[in-house]
């Protein structure tokens, strides 16, 4: 608990701060955890970075790019959010004002930037202008690639997760049949969904009961192509579309296992989230998993988008692990503790020039 004194300090500290990232018209993992940040460290300054997806978003592009310089005027740290190439203009841009700035990246090692040699070597040097990289965890550098002398600028931090899931809830019991899945994502073949049917048809085949669920869109056409597919392999799944975050937390309450064969979400939060509500989860072994699945062993792993392994990982489950994951999880993402580190990092790592001077006698 802190004393008035030390909170007063920590909110002018992260009144500092300019949080920069995601996009305006888009409900993803990368604008969760934006929000998320904003409401555990009391980040009140934040701007739309509004990553373009083709021509008719470059003008929103554009002027998401004049606010930022605008709101650099008022403001010693920018954090950036990167998602995308295009992110890194704002990295430039704060650079160029004299602004210190820290990035966390969210792109994995499948991204086409991280694929392209000659891209992925402008991106990583451009990442030598920021004063520090704030990692989601521990492997992230070795699946972005870094040089040896960008690892050094790297930061181990804690991710973001609603608070309402961080206080007590029961384990989770073997379930009863009929199996209940999920998937959830921004729906396409890369984050796995045309792979959540191919295991419900490995298990169906296997003549196990089960009931599945997508949350997520990926749009009208695709979404129209996921239903198509479903009906023609006669698969008992119920496509719910986008649920607001409070819905789809009670929707992991009454669900059993989360699959999530993405070759994308190194690090998904999703995957956290349902084992705090005591789900187990299948997920597609990638750095950042490996690490949550040894962390929380109610996490396994497949490779790749491999539904045989997948379903057979399904059938293993021990379900015992389910209370001990959730305590782990519980004590890593707490806010108190989250927000006691963000505090000290950027307090003595970042903003140290402005803190010195300010304990000054």
């Amino acid at each position: 608990m802190m004393c008035p004194g030390e909170e007063a300090e920590e909110k002018a500290l992260f009144c500092e701060i300019l949080l920069a990232g995601g996009h305006a018209h888009i409900l993803g993992g990368l604008e969760m955890f934006i929000a998320r940040a904003r409401a555990c460290l009391g980040i009140e300054a934040h701007i739309f970075t509004e990553t373009p997806s083709g021509w008719k978003t470059l003008p929103r592009f554009f002027h998401a790019l004049l606010d930022f310089v605008r709101k650099l005027a008022s403001c010693e740290a920018v954090w950036l959010q990167y998602g995308s190439v295009f992110d890194l203009v704002y990295l430039l841009l704060a650079k160029l004002c004299r602004r210190k700035v820290v990035v966390t990246p969210h792109l994995g090692g499948s991204w086409r930037s991280m694929q392209n040699p000659v891209l992925r070597s402008l991106c990583n040097r451009s990442l030598f202008l920021a004063d520090a990289i704030f990692l989601l965890y521990r492997t992230q550098p070795d699946a972005l690639r870094f040089p040896e002398a960008l690892k050094r600028r790297c930061i181990v931090m804690p991710t973001f997760l609603p608070s309402l899931l961080l206080g007590t809830s029961e384990a989770r019991a073997t379930p009863k049949s009929p199996l209940r899945l999920a998937h959830v994502a921004r729906l396409s073949a890369a984050k796995g969904s045309f792979a959540f049917l191919e295991v419900c048809a490995q298990l169906k085949q296997r003549s196990i009961a089960f009931e599945a669920t997508i949350v997520g869109s990926g749009g009208a056409e695709f979404d129209a192509q996921l239903a198509e597919e479903i009906k023609r392999r006669d698969l008992s799944i119920t496509m719910l579309g986008i649920l607001a975050q409070d819905e789809l937390i009670a929707l992991f309450r009454r669900q059993d296992v989360l699959v999530n064969l993405s070759v994308q979400d190194a690090y998904p939060l999703t995957v956290i989230e349902a084992a705090l509500c005591g789900m187990a989860a299948v997920c597609t072994a990638l750095p950042g998993t490996k690490e949550l699945a040894f962390d929380a062993p109610i996490i396994v792993l497949a490779p790749g988008q491999d539904a045989k392994v997948a379903a057979d990982r399904i059938q293993e489950i021990d379900w015992q692990q389910s209370g001990p994951s959730m305590d782990t999880l519980r004590e890593r993402f707490g806010w108190t503790a989250v927000a006691s580190r963000y505090r000290a990092v950027f307090r003595d790592r970042i903003l140290l020039e402005k803190s010195m001077k300010a304990s000054a006698p």
